[in-house]
């Protein structure tokens, strides 16, 4: 029940009852006499979840009353209108009244909190807030892969774990109705973009056809169902799908039949919860069997070995596909006791674990367990997570033996010992319950009940740590593939920056890196081809060219600046963006890098620090949804790597411009009296100038870009041709177009002729006005050397 007092007149009290005799009642003298004023049951059902009264802090017979939708009485309770909702009941709990202004209210459901300011006629958006209330999370095998789950009273949502825009956003998620807002998904394995969900439906999102295929339509006799059942595949055979009630059903044609393969497998009597009142005792339902099937793990190792974990405390195991099944419960394990989940090892065909959530006893105490003789015995194994921390899951990974995660009520722990000992993995993840995990490949993904999906990209790291990296003053991790994945940008105008969005994986290779102390000197990474040449380094001496915001017409939050590479203690992370270098005094660009991309192949990291180096293997793949060959790709990056060449030397042309110009200005002053000089350096100007004409069509970007004229191109036209067209060849992962192919050539052949003219200027007109500034005992004019031609 919920009670509240009228603030304008503390003698009105109010009290909403979920009862027999439920309602709303009203009383006028402080609680001395009550009336039932309303009796309508949308305003009162489920109370143990709803509940709640407001009353307007002005008027005493305004009265609120939150509930799948939220209802208004202006009448003392007498008669009530829906206030705000819709058909699906968006659940809402709490109503606060701002105390001086009515009109301004703040209400908060399952969706999250909207506001108004004009007493309801208006409202502000829920969907600017990461407030999804997950059940569930599992990933399909697409790439880049998909992450599914069930949110409560918002549907099942599908949402790519890396989006086609700048970052994730309104335009990546999709709604789902396989799921509702409470069921397993279950992508199926065979057939990218179906999934199966929920009681159960088969949903395509290809075509979007739904259809409702549950497995308790054939069968004879009652089924059991809680709010969230069981829907797995096995691991070993993608046709199999397994689906929970108080028995287990099994399915190996999509759906199109089921089949019973367990009796039932819940406790004959669970008796009464010990911390149960008896007046809630007495009001529960007749049978004494109430449990369904909470949980299902079939082996990753033997076929036919399947876990069961009930929601009444038992765990049963079959080893033959369901024809016969074994209690394995540990002893401990009571009525009323929850399995949550169990993991059946990846590794080992003896071994599993156990979540056990006990909190409907009043026990927050997190119990995991693990069996490694076929439930024969347990062990639990949950030292290390607090009291408090009661247990939603438990997943084993994958690659590394040993390596445990658990999602519990407030965060993610870890074991590196098989579950001996535990410790925190929360880093930026929110203090929340975290309902579910999933390792897919190199990432976790967790759904939290609150604070949506998070996934915490590449945990290659994890798998390698040892006893020896402690120790070690430097360590090297060996990176985890690579793909190459070109950013997401947002073809068009971008989405803002004050708009809900989500964070895309960092582009490139991860390198991981670990130091003892903080180093002497510089660190240094560098990776090398299979052949042992120079792709690129990078050292925590470098100078990192920032871009200057006046440079720029936009906020500079929109460019990706250079990552520094750090030489203090600890663990670091850096990202390689698998480019070469860019062009030398090439500005940032707001789609990125226009360098060449490193081809797919086996490469060599190389980390130096205290002058000791070590080095590890990284291999680059190719976006799997691409189908060009390597040797279009080949061909793409000789042509990118001669332009990028080219462009180095011609904007190291141009830096020698500017050096000269600005030595000329100076001694323009210091031959101030000098008409000879003065004249000969303003002759020279001249020249320069003519080298370093602005182009004036550079505002239209790559079109209207042909191929040189006869004359002679000067340094700026040509950088911004050859720039123009290191973006055209590097655009898409292809081989150059005859056109591309083409203009190359001919700008290649230009830059080179301007390039020519220039190093002649130099020569020449250099040689005679130094011979001047001489002759008059002033500093000559100097310029660094060009880069070496490519």
């Amino acid at each position: 029940m919920g009670i509240a007092f009228a603030p304008s007149n503390p003698r009105r009290v109010y009290l909403i009852a979920d009862a027999k005799e439920g309602g709303l009642y009203r009383s006028d003298d402080g609680g001395q006499n009550w009336e039932q004023v309303s009796h309508e049951r949308r305003t009162w059902q489920r109370g143990w979840y709803f509940g709640e009264v407001t009353g307007d802090p002005k008027n005493p017979d305004i009265v609120y009353l939150p509930n799948t939708s939220i209802y208004q009485s202006r009448d003392g309770g007498k008669t009530f209108n829906v206030f705000r909702g819709d058909p699906t009941g968006p659940d809402y709990h709490e109503l606060w009244i701002d105390p001086d202004e009515p009109a301004r209210m703040a209400l908060s459901s399952d969706q999250g909190t909207v506001v108004t300011r004009n007493g309801g006629e208006t409202w502000s958006s829920w969907y600017n807030q990461a407030t999804s209330q997950f059940y569930h999370v599992v990933t399909d095998n697409r790439f880049p892969y998909w992450v599914y789950g069930a949110q409560q009273d918002s549907g099942a949502l599908a949402t790519p774990s890396r989006g086609k825009y700048r970052s994730p956003n309104f335009h990546d998620w999709r709604p789902m109705e396989a799921g509702d807002e409470n069921g397993y998904i279950a992508p199926d394995p065979l057939n990218p973009g179906v999934v199966f969900g929920g009681f159960v439906a088969r949903q395509d999102l290809g075509d979007e056809q739904i259809q409702q295929m549950p497995p308790t339509i054939a069968p004879s006799g009652e089924f059991r169902r809680t709010w969230t059942l069981p829907l797995v595949f096995s691991p070993l055979d993608a046709h199999v799908l397994y689906f929970g009630s108080q028995v287990m059903f099994r399915t190996a044609d999509g759906g199109n039949s089921w089949q019973t393969i367990s009796p039932d497998l819940t406790r004959e009597d669970p008796g009464v919860p010990p911390n149960l009142d008896t007046t809630t005792a007495a009001d529960a339902p007749a049978g004494k069997r109430r449990g369904v099937i909470y949980t299902i793990a079939p082996s990753s190792v033997r076929a036919g070995e399947i876990w069961a974990g009930t929601d009444d405390g038992l765990i049963q195991l079959t080893q033959d596909e369901g024809k016969t099944w074994n209690n394995v419960t540990p002893p401990e394990l009571t009525a009323w006791s929850k399995v949550t989940h169990i993991e059946a090892s990846h590794s080992d065909v003896a071994t599993a674990f156990a979540a056990v959530d006990r909190h409907r006893l009043d026990d927050y105490q997190a119990y995991l367990y693990r069996t490694r003789d076929f439930g024969k015995s347990w062990q639990r194994i949950s030292n290390g997570i607090p009291d408090g921390s009661f247990l939603n899951c438990v997943r084993e990974d994958p690659v590394r033996k040993g390596l445990l995660y658990a999602c519990t009520e407030k965060g993610v722990y870890l074991s590196f010992d098989d579950g001996d000992d535990w410790q925190p993995l929360q880093l930026n993840l929110p203090t929340t319950s975290v309902r579910d995990l999933v390792v897919h490949e190199d990432d976790l993904v967790v759904a939290t009940f609150g604070r949506s999906f998070w996934v915490l990209d590449d945990v290659t790291p994890l798998r390698q740590i040892e006893s020896q990296m402690t120790a070690a003053s430097t360590w090297l991790f060996r990176p985890g593939v690579a793909y190459r994945v070109r950013p997401g940008y947002d073809q068009g105008t971008p989405l803002q920056t004050d708009e809900p969005m989500g964070t895309n994986p960092a582009d490139g290779a991860a390198l991981d890196y670990y130091l003892k102390e903080k180093t002497a000197g510089p660190v240094q990474l560098e990776i090398l081809d299979n052949e042992g040449k120079l792709v690129r380094r990078f050292a925590s001496s470098d100078e990192l060219r920032k871009t200057d915001p006046r440079d720029v017409a936009f906020p500079i939050h929109w460019l990706r600046e250079p990552q520094p590479l750090s030489a203090e203690a600890g663990m670091h992370r850096f990202f390689w963006d698998l480019r070469y270098s860019p062009p030398k005094g090439a500005r940032a660009s707001f789609r990125g890098s226009s360098a060449p991309w490193a081809l797919p192949g086996n490469y060599i990291v190389k980390l130096t620090a205290n002058g000791k180096s070590s080095t590890q293997p990284l291999t680059i793949k190719m976006d799997p949804r691409v189908k060009s060959s390597q040797e279009e790709l080949v061909r793409q990056f000789a042509l990118s790597s001669r332009l990028e060449g080219r462009l180095s030397e011609v904007s190291a042309a141009m830096q020698q411009t500017r050096e000269l110009r600005k030595q000329m200005d100076e001694r323009k002053k210091e031959a101030s009296g000098n008409a000879e000089l003065q004249q000969a350096l303003e002759a020279l100007e001249k020249k320069i100038e003519v080298a370093v004409e602005p182009d004036s069509d550079d505002d239209f970007m790559l079109f209207g870009l042909g191929v040189p004229s006869k004359e002679h191109e000067p340094l700026p036209k040509a950088a911004a041709a050859l720039t123009a067209l290191l973006i055209i060849v590097e655009s898409a992962d292809t081989a150059p177009t005859a056109d591309a192919a083409m203009a190359s050539e001919k700008w290649d052949a230009s830059a080179q002729e301007t390039l020519a003219r220039w190093a002649a200027l130099k020569k020449e007109e250099l040689a005679s006005i130094n011979a001047q500034l001489q002759k008059a005992k002033l500093k000559v004019l100097t310029v660094d050397a060009s880069p070496a031609a490519h």
